[in-house]
């Protein structure tokens, strides 16, 4: 369980490179998916640091427990993350760069250093740094592809036979998605969006795995500061043993 949790915000997403930036105009609505995942993409913003606090829920194998969870992170450099019990004493640490994977596990005192391409295996799934980077800072792009389009309400939908998605129509950002992949299926939300320092971000993120062994994530944030740069400690105690 305590690996699951190290990686419970570390997910399986398609993303196409960024749209290149050019003049939009918001007034108008878009007339197909094209121009509605253009408007989407390029309202992503990636700050150069994140730093986000709050409570995480994990339901796994009918557990139910909620921690404490404190992530920082550095634009296209390293996500660290802790997870704290409800009383304040942290069970784990993990740091991803982008070539490496680094986890303390304070309970048993072990820990490892394995390279970026072990959370694929540890998903069974490919995952890139840029794609973790985009989750956890709320900015995930859609594939483009030929989605059925349709406005319901002030909901935009897109979907085919693979993904999909429901969008904002004031924020043009991302509300929920469903994609899938072979047996499994991915299910995400962001709710309750804040505006801060010009960057519109959700205090809840939910998070849904289907598969063979299904998962469920739902994170709280108290606290979201943007671009203050962080301390990130993360060092190994030279009694602790190394994980196989």
């Amino acid at each position: 369980m305590n690996k699951l949790l190290s990686y419970f915000f570390l997910i399986l997403i398609l993303s196409s490179c960024k749209t290149k930036v050019r003049e939009i105009d918001y007034s108008k609505t878009p007339k197909n998916a094209k121009e509605l995942i253009a408007r989407v993409n390029s309202k992503n913003k990636i700050p150069e640091w994140l730093a986000l606090k709050g409570k995480v829920n994990l339901i796994k194998d009918e557990r139910d427990v909620t921690l404490n969870i404190n992530i920082k992170f550095r634009k296209d450099s390293i996500v660290w993350a802790s997870i704290s019990a409800p009383f304040g004493i942290e069970l784990f640490r993990t740091m991803l760069t982008k070539d490496s994977v680094y986890y303390i596990n304070w309970t048993n005192k072990t820990y490892f250093k394995k390279p970026i391409s072990h959370i694929s295996t540890f998903l069974k799934a490919d995952i890139s740094f840029k794609e973790i980077q985009e989750m956890i800072t709320a900015n995930p792009n859609i594939l483009k592809k030929a989605y059925k389009f349709n406005l319901v309400e002030d909901t935009f939908e897109l979907r085919d036979k693979q993904a999909s998605y429901k969008v904002s129509a004031d924020l043009y950002r991302i509300l929920n998605a469903s994609i899938l992949g072979g047996d499994n299926e991915l299910i995400y939300e962001f709710s309750d969006f804040t505006n801060e320092a010009d960057f519109i971000f959700p205090k809840e993120f939910k998070l849904k795995v289907k598969s063979v062994e299904n998962f469920e994530a739902t994170l709280n944030y108290s606290k979201i500061v943007f671009n203050e740069k962080q301390k990130l400690h993360f060092k190994i105690p030279i009694s602790y043993v190394e994980a196989k």
